[in-house]
């Protein structure tokens, strides 16, 4: 028997395989949250790299971006990663406010949404995971914001993010992050 989240996948593997042109239909934009519990990191993780699978052996050209790696990616191009280490110690407000400069460049396009926007130019999906890393300098609002008009709009996006849909907000460990009101949500109870 599958679990909640095993079946919302296969939502998620049938829209991008079999009926694209339903996401973002409504809303212009062809990205798709797919919200979970923050305790089934793990299972989840692994359950979307089956589906990263599933999507290339049906012929699709998927760019699976691990949030994670590219966070850490970035910091240590840039030369701060150990900086960081140090600055959480010392003053976790000025570590959050330079993670923001150095990732989301002010809302604009920053690092992050360049990167993925990049892998979107070349990909039938992209799915994007691993994203609890974001919290709480960075809300995948803001990051869908500044991809909304910098993709391709045939390439969905899926956003496989730790949160709960509360009164069409993200709640990301019981803290609203914002509201992206323009992607289909595939959200738990």
């Amino acid at each position: 028997m599958l679990s909640d989240f095993q079946a919302r996948l296969e939502e998620v593997e049938r829209l991008v395989r079999d009926d694209r042109d339903e996401v973002g239909k409504r809303a212009g934009v062809p990205f798709i949250v797919f919200t979970y519990d923050p305790g089934d990191e793990i299972e989840v993780d692994e359950e979307v790299r089956n589906l990263i699978e599933k999507l290339e052996y049906h012929d699709q050209t998927v760019a699976g971006i691990d949030m994670r790696e590219l966070v850490f990616s970035i910091l240590k191009d840039r030369g701060i990663l150990e900086n960081v280490a140090d600055l959480e110690r010392r003053d976790r407000d000025q570590l959050l406010d330079g993670l923001k400069s150095s990732l989301l460049d002010g809302g604009e396009m920053g690092q992050l949404a360049s990167a993925i926007a990049a892998k979107a130019e070349d990909a039938d999906t992209v799915i994007v995971y691993r994203m609890g890393i974001l919290y709480p300098f960075a809300s995948a609002s803001t990051l869908m914001g500044q991809l909304e008009t910098n993709t391709p709009e045939d390439t969905p996006i899926v956003f496989c993010y730790p949160a709960k849909v509360d009164d069409k907000s993200l709640r990301f460990l019981d803290e609203s992050e914002g509201t992206y009101y323009r992607a289909m949500v595939i959200g738990h109870e």
